[in-house]
């Protein structure tokens, strides 16, 4: 696309190493890491094959190419997603959105909560409060294991952890719902234990 001019290349590189920074300084964590990680290891193929190996311009143009597709999709991505967490139409209708999840977790119908948080995380993954309602519409649909994965979202994204110790609390209250709901489950095996020993007697 841009040959193996430096400069050019360069300029991409650093284009898309800010949009990865900017993911990984914003709490989303893998997709900064792992654009960060294809962008250094293709730029230092590229280093290495021109200026160790004498490569020519036909050897560095699948590496370029690769590395010019990393950063314009890192960035690409980015402006999407800045662009629906603003300007799409989830994002204008939010507050509405919002309320309606909160009534609907009220009245318990937490099906419906958990599709309305889910819409308003889609269209902001850095939404904190979406994340935590999604997560407790789902604790309450017994489905511990994705409201501790929505909960560790939202402390992801809660970079400035204005809301660290309510998380906190939300996960601890998590594991003591599932405890308890296991402990049924081990009083009534204590209770069968000693009919099957006498059995197999």
């Amino acid at each position: 696309m841009l040959g193996d001019q430096f400069l050019p290349n360069f300029a991409m590189f650093v284009v898309g190493q800010a949009a990865a920074w900017f993911y990984l300084r914003t709490g989303r964590f893998w997709i900064g890491a792992l654009s960060t990680a294809a962008l250094w290891v293709l730029a230092d193929v590229v280093v290495v094959a021109r200026f160790a190996f004498g490569a020519s311009a036909e050897d560095l143009a699948l590496p370029l190419s690769l590395l010019q597709a990393v950063a314009l999709g890192t960035v690409a991505a980015l402006l999407f997603a800045q662009w629906r967490r603003r300007w799409s139409d989830t994002a204008r209708a939010r507050p509405r959105l919002f309320a309606a999840a909160m009534e609907q977790y009220l009245r318990s119908d937490h099906v419906a909560a958990a599709a309305t948080y889910r819409r308003l995380t889609r269209a902001d993954p850095w939404d904190v409060a979406a994340w935590t309602g999604l997560g407790n519409a789902l604790a309450r649909s017994a489905q511990p294991k994705r409201a501790r994965r929505c909960y560790l979202r939202a402390a992801g994204v809660d970079t400035r952890r204005r809301f660290a110790d309510f998380l906190e609390q939300q996960k601890r209250l998590l594991r003591d719902d599932r405890a308890a709901s296991q402990r049924p489950a081990v009083a009534e095996l204590a209770a069968i234990g000693p009919r099957v020993s006498r059995r197999s007697t």
